[in-house]
């Protein structure tokens, strides 16, 4: 299938209700709460101290927002806009439900496994920091060899950065984090939601925790990213140039619980589309993730047993499937509920 935006292009501006594959049995409500979350100064010479701040006074971050943190924002988004605007048939040669292909096109997650799709469409790439040159980045537009290579080595800097800082924020030496996730990889992703013609029954993405180490997001200024708080979901405001951080479960898995990877969501919109970029900073793929031994403790015994990345992705990938079939709510897909999966 070419992909929802395809779809609604093809409507020409008649699309007055969401097809039956899209429903979402559980819908979406109106939120009027909005998140406070602390926001980190890159460039200034306090960095170290405000994000270990940020993770004393949140209890452990689990969301965040970088300013001045030096990349071109607005050169990846119109890198991105730029492909989803291509044709059909260009984007399609990209197409694949292979979820470790270096480059995918691809609508929802897995639409020939899913009872019920999600309301976006996305490119997704799987990057190392070595081989950035060699990827085979898209050939639309010209520029996004460019500005994705740029965009990624970034991401890299910055993510060490804040690895060093986090490793020192657990109480172990500064490059514990680091050596945990060995040749650590990047999965970029960028996720465009078409406006829908009743937010109510539809979902950009489902409520779910990130599979890797470290998140950045850019957003337009549309909005619809919701993360969770308690039993409440709270609206992430969209800050112009701001990356949002978050944490996901190979960090939490590192950490033995004391980095909490935060469940989050997409809402759609009326009116708008919604262009965001995701970048994934995670372990190599073939590293063993389990509770860092320091960490681990009669008094704190580990909570999640060894496992590859590699291995994980599809798992949970799975147990996301299964349950959204199974039990029709976001609420059971934290890491926490999937400890069967990976406890020791």
């Amino acid at each position: 299938m070419a992909g929802i935006k395809a779809f609604v292009d093809s409507c020409n501006g008649t699309l007055s209700s969401v097809p039956e594959r899209y429903m979402m049995p559980n819908g979406a409500a109106d939120v009027s709460r909005y998140a406070v979350l602390p926001i980190v100064d890159v460039a200034s010479e306090s960095f170290e101290r405000d994000l270990v701040d940020a993770c004393t006074k949140y209890g452990m971050f689990s969301d965040l927002q970088l300013k001045n943190h030096g990349i071109h924002t607005e050169d990846v988004m119109r890198c991105a806009l730029e492909f989803f605007n291509s044709p059909s048939e260009d984007k399609m040669r990209y197409y694949t439900e292979e979820i470790f292909t270096p480059v995918r096109y691809c609508t929802s997650m897995m639409p020939s496994k899913e009872e019920k799709l999600e309301w976006h469409d996305h490119l997704q790439m799987w990057l190392k920091e070595e081989s950035l040159g060699a990827h085979p980045w898209p050939a639309f537009p010209a520029s996004y060899r460019d500005v994705g290579s740029e965009y990624a080595r970034n991401i890299f800097k910055l993510g060490k950065r804040m690895l060093l800082v986090m490793s020192e924020g657990l109480g172990l030496r500064s490059n514990r984090l680091l050596e945990a996730f060995a040749e650590m990889v990047l999965l970029t992703r960028a996720n465009f939601y078409p406006a829908c013609p009743n937010p109510r029954q539809a979902l950009g993405m489902e409520g779910h925790t990130d599979s890797g180490g470290l998140t950045f997001v850019l957003q337009d200024g549309v909005g619809g990213l919701q993360l969770k708080q308690g039993e409440d979901w709270y609206n992430v405001k969209p800050l112009e140039g701001m990356l949002v951080v978050n944490m996901g479960d190979q960090l939490e898995v590192l950490s033995n619980g004391r980095y909490k990877s935060i469940l989050h969501r997409v809402m759609v919109n009326s009116k708008s589309s919604r262009l965001s970029v995701g970048a994934f900073l995670g372990p190599s793929l073939d590293a063993e993730i389990s509770p860092i031994p320091e960490l681990v403790s009669q008094e704190s015994p580990a909570k999640y047993r060894s496992r590859t990345y590699r291995d994980y992705m599809p798992t949970k990938l799975s147990y996301f499937d299964n349950m959204r079939q199974l039990q029709a709510t976001a609420k059971v897909l934290s890491i926490t509920k999937v400890a069967s999966e990976f406890s020791s």
